[in-house]
């Protein structure tokens, strides 16, 4: 049997986890290796209350644990 491969894709760096984590531990657990891609960080959703901060950029949002 061949191993699988597995492709998430996720508009955001967190979704694959909700969305996506247990059929990745699936996957790997049995030999098989997945690839996640994020299309964001999030930094204009996942983080609003990082934008609360003063002079906050995208560029500093996207370098906090947050994002």
């Amino acid at each position: 049997m061949s191993k699988r491969k597995l492709l998430v894709i996720g508009a955001h760096s967190a979704d694959f986890v909700w969305r996506a984590a247990g059929t990745i531990a699936m996957i790997t657990s049995q030999g098989g290796t997945a690839a996640v891609i994020a299309l964001s960080y999030g930094e204009r959703g996942e983080s609003g209350e990082l934008w609360k901060v003063p002079d906050q950029t995208i560029e500093k949002c996207q370098a906090h644990p947050a994002c």
